[in-house]
């Protein structure tokens, strides 16, 4: 397959949010988990999180964001003894293993992965903790693999851009979802949000002056900071980015 012409509707930022994180609702992250008797979700929590080393449950909660944080206690409670290097390990080997099995027949794995890996090794990591804690682990040397994992880098580099854009605009993470026209309350509810937490969350975002346009604005900031951060491309090959993301989409379904 080549990335001339995707035939996709979806945005280039949609998809490396989509490519980026399948392997976490993935059969191989289901497999990593097994052997803990763990279900695939705890065990993505334990092993996102692992990059930072034997971190407790609040700081987890503060490191994903999105997640409600009694949640991740009720995680932690039942994973105490799970070592972070071997949740680091089982998470990184099912985001591998899946861009073994997705991109095998994708012609553009190789040059994907070479442009993503120029971006998230030349970007500045200041203040984006968990994108830098997971750029300084080893990396597999075989084409899928890599790629697979340097789009996951990828998306932890634009998603902490983006959290720190919201709190520059003055958004917790979870009222900010509730003002993103794809996120709200189902989105809450998928992520563990309880209906008396939802409540709570939508009064809090009621008192909050502008919330909508704030939200606008943190997604420029955003935008204008990844385009930063991709800087280090030439315009033509940043164009060629988007549309590799876009068919890696295509193919990671």
């Amino acid at each position: 397959m080549t990335a001339d012409a995707p035939s996709t509707q979806i945005s280039p930022v949609r998809a490396l949010v989509d490519t980026g994180g399948r392997f976490m609702v993935s059969p191989q992250m289901e497999a990593a988990a097994e052997p803990f008797g763990m279900k695939s979700g705890a065990f993505y929590f334990r092993g996102r999180v692992s990059a930072l080393g034997a971190v407790s449950a609040e700081v987890a909660t503060a490191a994903l964001a999105i997640f409600p944080a009694p949640l991740m206690e009720l995680v932690w409670e039942r994973s105490s003894a799970m070592p972070a290097a071997v949740a680091l390990n089982g998470y990184s080997d099912a985001c591998v293993l899946w861009g073994r099995e997705h991109f095998a027949s994708f012609d553009g794995a190789a040059r994907l992965g070479e442009l993503v890996t120029r971006v998230v090794d030349t970007c500045d990591p200041s203040s984006l903790v968990l994108f830098s804690a997971w750029r300084a682990q080893p990396r597999p040397d075989d084409v899928e693999g890599h790629t697979a994992h340097a789009v996951m880098l990828l998306r932890e580099l634009r998603g902490g851009l983006h959290f720190a854009a919201l709190r520059a605009h003055g958004l917790d993470i979870p009222v900010a979802v509730l003002a993103d026209p794809s996120g709200g309350v189902s989105r809450l509810r998928r992520t563990g949000w309880r209906h008396d937490q939802i409540e709570e969350l939508e009064t809090r975002a009621s008192t909050v002056h502008d919330l909508v346009n704030r939200w606008k604005a943190a997604e420029a900031m955003t935008d204008a900071a990844f385009e930063g951060a991709t800087s280090v491309l030439t315009p033509t090959e940043r164009t060629e980015l988007e549309a590799l993301l876009l068919e890696a989409e295509l193919v990671s379904r």
